[in-house]
């Protein structure tokens, strides 16, 4: 195809990506908010097939076309959050990363636009993220209490609850950094996943993304952790400002990779096993509710990131 022909191709999927997106996401917003998180997958597809170049300017063209719609606010928000996600990803795959330096580079970009997105809204929109939240918990349990007394419960048994549900909700809003970047993680692994299964199926051999059963987290993570332990306990000793916060969030964090890394192993013996998708899948989200299970899986990843339990670790070169 000559140059001609590419640029007519590109011009045409182009139109035709960023007139669906624009209706997309001016109707879905409403009904179906859920999936505007994969905002970034036909953008993706587009900037590999034509150029991250064109995932730019579709992006930003779709994002202006809304904004016409919606308003000025929506249109820098949709390029605030997701622009910089899809750029990730496409760089990411047109230059053959490896799939946990994909992961990790597209996380760490949807995170920042996250927290760019929050300061935004703060500064241009005057909200404030933190304050609304906890606004919204304060009207969640009040709507519970008023349950709760319609129920008939004794007013200790009233107050016993809500003095549960509202340490739940205080270590939730100390969580918020921790769960921002697993929520930045889902979201980017996603529409990672997505991509490739959509480009595969296009011809498209060249994203690489290993198989869940195959994830494993760096050689080295157990003395980074170690490390990152050892400044958080300074941190706390200084009685630096937040170290509470600090220390509580690194320790959920390195909770959830050992246990995604747990889950993978788990994933890696049930096919072994040769157990069929739709029962491997019940069996890891079981794992994933069941508090108790959950335990023993955290201390599986560990166990595997120590001695290698699935055998997959490359072998050091001499």
């Amino acid at each position: 195809m000559n140059n001609n022909g590419k640029i007519k191709k590109s011009t045409v999927e182009s139109i035709v990506v960023i007139s669906i997106m624009a209706l997309y996401i001016v109707y879905g917003i409403h009904f179906v908010p859920l999936l505007m998180l994969f905002i970034p997958l036909p953008f993706v597809v587009l900037g590999v097939r034509n150029g991250i170049y064109t995932n730019i300017i579709s992006i930003i063209a779709s994002s202006l076309i809304v904004g016409a719609l919606l308003g000025f606010s929506s249109a820098a928000s949709l390029i605030l959050i997701f622009a910089p996600l899809s750029i990730a990803i496409n760089y990411c795959i047109n230059n053959r990363k490896s799939g946990f330096d994909t992961i990790l580079i597209s996380t760490v970009a949807f995170f920042l636009s996250f927290l760019i997105l929050i300061s935004f809204e703060g500064t241009i929109l005057n909200l404030n993220f933190v304050k609304q939240l906890e606004e919204n918990f304060r009207q969640i349990l009040a709507m519970q209490i008023d349950m709760l007394n319609e129920m008939g419960m004794t007013k200790y048994e009233i107050l016993q609850t809500a003095d549960l549900l509202e340490s739940t909700y205080k270590t939730i809003i100390v969580l918020i950094p921790s769960l921002m970047a697993i929520f930045s993680l889902s979201v980017s692994y996603a529409n990672l996943f997505f991509s490739s299964i959509i480009l595969r199926k296009m011809g498209y051999g060249t994203v690489n993304l290993q198989r869940f059963s195959r994830f494993k987290l760096p050689n080295n993570i157990i003395p980074g952790i170690g490390v990152m332990l050892l400044t958080a306990f300074i941190i706390k000793k200084l009685e630096i400002q937040y170290h509470e916060a600090l220390l509580f969030n690194l320790t959920f964090l390195v909770g959830f990779i050992f246990f995604i890394q747990g889950l993978a192993v788990l994933d890696f013996l049930l096919i072994k096993a040769k157990m069929r998708l739709i029962f491997r899948i019940l069996i890891l989200s079981l794992n994933i509710v069941f508090i108790p299970i959950s335990s023993i899986i955290f201390f599986i990843g560990i166990l595997d990131t120590i001695f290698d339990i699935r055998k997959i670790r490359r072998p050091k070169s001499l």
